[in-house]
């Protein structure tokens, strides 16, 4: 495989100057991946006209074998797309796998138990045809856009509930009827008026116990959150307005979901624009994300422009100090953490773009630090990279999501903060920043 000019450079440089830090093995890796996939960096770099005349060259009639070699190496494989398609399901309805790469190891297992054991089927790791079609049909169904008929469920169990409605038009049915005074529950129901419910209602002695309705967990996952998400928003019959925010968790759950969605699809774009493949990406980028673990072990505690700096040392060392490249990879690793439900990854994408100056990107910091993920619960730490980011964006920041709703977005942040007690006021100044948080904007090559 080619590689471009850039690469050579970089990977001596790294071998050969590159004192020896906690991240240097790390280094190496994403150096040694570049390498492997030079045509990504290429990509970044604006050099696809070079590629394109270079594969455009002839080749030697003895590398012919090879080439055969490798389009047998290629040739489909039905058990392991089928293998992907359970794993792709998996992580969809909730049960995370990771990278979607068709090997079933102990991860995959595991979800498989899980899942087996929500269902009610026995829990082997291995999947029946009846077990796997109930999975994968569920998925297909969910895609179609048919959980949209259960936002009820969603809203209690997460996207995995699809799977038991899907399976008994009834089960929905818990969720929709409603208890009278007198004890009946309604068609379906199992309280009765008479002795039994009137017994019931004396031995609690007409009060029951308080429940802690506290979100203090986290979410099983970040799809699941967003079904959730999803679901009270069809509820609420719309999305809150920075006019109204009555829900100021609801109004960030709705804010970072429509980010996250956004972030897949410009991953996805730059991936293929890269000529690059899932499984590719899924290994430099989980690569990213152990190299920037020291970064985001100090989201909880440091401030933003601590944990900035941090990801600029590794930045420096795993990008080679190139920040457009920093900037490529952070793209495609944040949308590849979201699309696979690793917030580890998408962590490790968020802060790539960080270190390459990028603040607005600092908003999905803030939701991970307010849910849990990937990282502790940290409410002050979530508050100031969400004042970050709309700073940055104040100042004359370029948005990292939907551009065209972006003073929308902003006002409904800002709501929900002070909703939460924690008021943060746009700020109206004028011209460039103090530079505190923001490196100097890069110019991207053509």
């Amino acid at each position: 495989m080619a590689t471009s000019r850039f690469i050579i450079p970089a990977v001596c440089a790294a071998l050969t100057l590159t004192p020896a830090p906690a991240i240097a093995s790390d280094a190496a890796k994403i150096i040694g991946g570049l390498i492997v996939g030079g045509m990504i960096g290429s990509a970044i770099k604006g050099q696809q006209q070079q590629r394109q005349q270079q594969q455009q060259q002839p080749q030697p009639q003895q590398q012919q074998p090879q080439q055969q070699q490798q389009q047998v190496r290629r040739a489909p494989n039905p058990q392991l797309e089928q293998n992907r398609q359970v794993q792709t399901a998996l992580n969809a309805f909730g049960f995370p796998v990771g990278a979607v790469d068709g090997a079933l190891g102990q991860r995959s297992r595991a979800a498989i138990g899980n899942y087996q054991a929500y269902m009610g089927f026995p829990v082997t790791g291995q999947l029946t045809d009846y077990e796997r079609a109930t999975l994968v049909e569920g998925y297909n169904r969910y895609n179609a856009g048919g959980g949209q008929a259960y936002p009820e469920v969603v809203a209690n169990e997460g996207t995995k509930g699809l799977l038991k409605a899907f399976s008994d038009p009834n089960y929905v049915n818990k969720y929709r009827q409603t208890a009278r005074p007198d004890g009946y529950a309604g068609q379906g129901g199992s309280a009765t008026a008479g002795e039994g419910s009137g017994t019931a209602r004396r031995a609690t002695g007409g009060a029951l116990p308080a429940l802690d309705l506290s979100r203090g967990s986290a979410p099983v996952s970040m799809a699941t959150h967003c079904e959730v998400v999803a679901g009270m928003l069809q509820v609420n019959g719309g999305p809150i307005l920075a006019s109204d925010v009555a829900d100021p968790e609801q109004a960030l759950g709705e804010q970072f979901c429509e980010a996250r969605s956004y972030a897949m699809t410009q991953g996805q774009a730059l991936m293929t624009n890269a000529r690059a493949t899932e499984d590719q990406m899924s290994q430099l980028c989980g690569q990213v994300a152990e190299s920037m673990a020291p970064a985001a072990a100090a989201l909880s505690h440091e401030t933003p422009k601590m944990v900035q700096e941090r990801a600029i040392q590794v930045a420096n060392t795993i990008y080679n100090g190139d920040m457009e490249v920093a900037a490529g990879y952070g793209q495609i690793c944040l949308g590849t953490g979201y699309r696979q439900d690793d917030a580890r990854v998408a962590l490790g994408g968020a802060l790539s773009m960080v270190a390459a100056g990028q603040m607005p990107y600092g908003e999905m910091m803030g939701h991970h630090a307010r849910w849990g993920f990937g990282m502790p619960r940290a409410a002050e730490s979530s508050q100031t990279w969400y004042e970050t980011a709309l700073d940055a964006m104040d100042y004359g920041a370029e948005p990292a999501f939907l551009p065209s709703k972006t003073v929308e977005r902003n006002a409904v942040i800002r709501a929900a903060l002070s909703s939460d007690g924690r008021p943060v006021p746009a700020k109206t100044v004028a011209g460039g920043s103090d530079g505190a948080f923001v490196l100097p904007k890069l110019r991207v090559a053509d």
